[in-house]
């Protein structure tokens, strides 16, 4: 039976096998990685792993979430101005949101068969959760804008549709090509950023 780990302790662990699991998921893939490779690579028995997490998929889940907490820090730290054009601030914001995950290994060889799979494994639940996260995100978003004098003239589940809609985009990256979708990414942002902000050219 796994020992009981102080509450230091099992931050420690859980930051660790967020880590390892993420350098896992990047370089084998979600499918290919065991919880025992996990777990081995965090220090910690098999056994101990389901003391943090039901399974391997809730742990990727909570490493992209993670990683998406990171990506929307930094979008809603970026500055705008009423100087400028409302279309080309937000494609900005939006080309940077989508194109951020090359920093993140785990984001750039995620693909659409992963994202279904980890879906089909994860309780309904926990999905709906990750889903309103979000659309938190999304009013958080339209908040800052409004406050820098940028109002988005559809409703704020349209907006999240649409970035989910870049996001699947992004999550055929491998079929599209890395140049065409490299030139394919700012097109649609501009896109979305001139219905979006009832903005043309």
């Amino acid at each position: 039976m796994p020992r009981a780990f102080s509450d230091n302790e099992r931050d420690r662990i859980r930051a660790q096998l967020r880590l390892k699991a993420g350098h896992l998921f990047a370089t084998r893939g979600l499918r290919k990685t065991s919880v025992g490779e996990i777990a081995q690579s965090a220090g910690i028995s098999k056994g101990a792993f389901y003391l943090f997490f039901d399974s391997k998929e809730a742990l990727c889940l909570e490493v992209l979430e993670t990683i998406e907490a990171e990506m929307r820090a930094r979008v809603l730290e970026l500055a705008l101005t009423r100087k400028r054009n409302a279309r080309a601030q937000v494609a900005e914001i939006l080309n940077a949101f989508l194109t951020t995950w090359d920093a993140y290994p785990l984001l750039r060889t995620f693909s659409q068969a992963d994202f279904e799979y980890l879906v089909r494994k994860l309780p309904s639940e926990r999905v709906a959760a990750h889903v309103a996260q979000d659309d938190a995100f999304i009013d958080t978003f339209a908040q800052k804008l409004k406050h820098e004098g940028i109002v988005l003239k559809v409703r704020p589940r349209v907006v999240a549709s649409l970035i989910r809609a870049l996001f699947w985009v992004g999550l055929h990256r491998h079929d599209l090509g890395e140049d065409d979708f490299a030139e394919t990414m700012p097109v649609l942002t501009d896109l979305v950023a001139g219905y979006v902000t009832g903005r043309r050219r």
